[in-house]
């Protein structure tokens, strides 16, 4: 017990060191244009999406179901999946910042997951989603990076109001309207009465948290996340 309480420790302060730090960072990815120059100063060509930073992204979000259900070995092959990729995220030219907060993510997901701390993990897996999600929006995707924020900000939501984290709940909140409103045109163009529902479900959630109501906040949430699945198949 003595052991897991300071891993716990840890992962507090490094996660909260973390956010600290990631606040300008989390805006600038959202507000990435991709824009690139060549050394005359005119733009170039986008480059692609590296395939290390789609496995990351995927990863990452795996890693979370098998943490939520308590599947110890799987996620530890995930999380080795995760270290394998450094190399290649460095080949394939993500910038070392990047890497090195993707890098320290991993080091507070492993040393939570060796603790089978259920609630620390999934947030910590979910620091690593944010991370790489990141560094997604530095490359031209054919979804988003407003609509993976909103899946990341979504699953904030969901582990903060299971954890009565009313804090980190509202803060995921407004991110996942923040995002939307990034994206709204778009879906209400596509798909008007999928756009009526998450605005509503967005208001509702922000509503549910402010009340501290933690099954309704967390019911919304999950909504919310099946809502960006659909927003997701409308590019």
């Amino acid at each position: 017990m003595k052991n897991r309480g300071r891993v716990v420790t840890a992962f507090v302060l490094a996660l909260s060191l973390a956010g600290c730090k990631g606040k300008e960072p989390r805006q600038a990815a959202e507000d990435s244009t991709s824009a690139r120059s060549d050394s005359n100063g005119a733009p170039s060509a986008p480059i692609a999406l590296p395939h290390a930073v789609e496995t990351a992204e995927a990863e990452a979000e795996d890693i979370q179901v098998d943490i939520d259900q308590g599947a110890w070995p799987a996620a530890e092959a995930k999380l080795a999946v995760l270290r394998s990729l450094a190399d290649s995220l460095a080949a394939q030219g993500v910038p070392g910042p990047r890497r090195a907060a993707f890098g320290s993510a991993l080091d507070t997901l492993s040393a939570v997951i060796v603790a089978k701390s259920k609630a620390y993990a999934l947030a910590a897996a979910n620091r690593v989603s944010r991370i790489v999600t990141g560094m997604m929006a530095e490359y031209p995707t054919k979804v988003p990076s407003a609509v993976t924020y909103m899946d990341v900000a979504g699953r904030d939501a969901l582990y903060g109001a299971q954890q009565s984290l009313w804090s980190e709940a509202a803060a995921a909140a407004l991110e996942i309207g923040r995002n939307y409103a990034a994206v709204e045109a778009h879906v209400q163009a596509r798909d008007s009465t999928l756009d009526r529902r998450v605005t509503s479900e967005i208001q509702q959630l922000q509503d549910a948290v402010g009340a501290r109501s933690r099954g309704g906040a967390a019911k919304l949430a999950q909504a919310l996340l099946d809502e960006v699945d659909l927003i997701e198949q409308t590019y």
